[in-house]
């Protein structure tokens, strides 16, 4: 599988790359960069045989069978669309989207080139300890409660997160993250979102409703100490409970005594979000998670921000 890559920043360099260079199946054979010093970089560090500042270069390379889109939030949603009208696989660094104008944009072009090879890095679901705690928690069936804490902490001054009028809100940024992460646990797709604004910038408190019934609230905080754990998990429904704390450790509550699993390693499921977008462009069998799934996800995502500013529920 050759693959092309547009943008090679910090999180590519640290998250993705490495785990594509030792991928058997995967070729890393083009990246752009605004800067030639850092495709010169790319290169040097994970063997791009090929490198540019001109991302025209990477979307019609025909010889690439799937391109990554790793670069500002505003500007994905167009790469993305771009991407699947050559007939590519797509994976796409959160947000897939910053507005419904751009998400229809990216649904159109997909029901216009019958192209759905299309990935968005939402990769908690595949983190192992919270795979595992969701498999041993099971399904009873009905409706759950969830609470997804996030001590996002403070942003660096120099953030490009702050330009929110270009690149959105530091929720719309990261929060799909937590959505898809609650989507999942869930298997069902959420139908309303209300947001509240916290006490210091930047901070929400999300609460959706699901379509099985469930309701589940995030709280997006940056007023904490960075000693705290950054994401804890609360499950609770069909007679049990289960916690999760920041990929360290899982429990489950079924009976007298917790079962508790640990991890020594912050596994977030990078790896094997790759290896799974890896196999299905190669065998040609389903994205890792559904469109129909990407596209809610990223809806609701949205609707925050609209949600803050209406000061009431926003139906999905």
């Amino acid at each position: 599988m050759r693959i092309g890559f547009v943008g090679a920043g910090n999180y590519a360099s640290s998250m993705l790359l490495p785990h594509l260079q030792k991928n058997e199946n995967a070729v890393l054979a083009r990246v752009a960069t605004n800067k030639s010093l850092s495709a010169a970089n790319a290169q040097r560090r994970f063997g791009f045989e090929a490198i540019s500042t001109d991302a025209n270069e990477v979307l019609t390379d025909t010889t690439l069978d799937a391109v990554f889109v790793v670069t500002r939030h505003s500007s994905h949603a167009d790469l993305a669309c771009r991407a699947l009208e050559t007939g590519k696989a797509v994976f796409v660094e959160k947000p897939l989207a910053l507005t419904d104008e751009d998400l229809d944009r990216i649904v159109a072009t997909v029901d216009a080139t019958g192209n759905d090879r299309l990935m968005v890095g939402f990769n908690r679901r595949f983190a192992p300890l919270l795979t595992d705690l969701k498999d041993r928690f099971g399904d009873p069936g009905g409706a759950f409660s969830l609470r997804y804490l996030v001590n996002a902490g403070k942003l660096d001054s120099t953030s490009w997160y702050l330009d929110a009028g270009k690149e959105g809100s530091r929720f719309a940024g990261e929060g799909g993250h937590f959505v898809d992460t609650l989507t999942w646990w869930l298997n069902s797709l959420p139908t309303e979102v209300y947001a509240v604004p916290g006490p210091d910038t930047g901070d929400v408190v999300v609460t959706l409703r699901f379509a099985n019934g469930s309701v589940a609230t995030i709280s997006y905080v940056g007023g904490g100490t960075a000693r705290f754990p950054k994401e804890t998990i609360d499950v609770t429904g069909g007679g049990r409970n289960a916690r999760f704390d920041n990929f360290q450790s899982a429990s489950v509550w079924t009976g007298r005594k917790p079962s508790v699993r640990k991890s020594r390693s912050t596994d977030k499921g990078q790896r094997i979000e790759l290896d799974r977008f890896v196999a299905a462009v190669r065998s040609g069998g389903p994205m890792p998670i559904p469109f129909e799934t990407l596209v809610a996800t990223t809806r609701a995502t949205i609707a925050v921000d609209r949600s803050l500013a209406s000061g009431r529920p926003e139906k999905l």
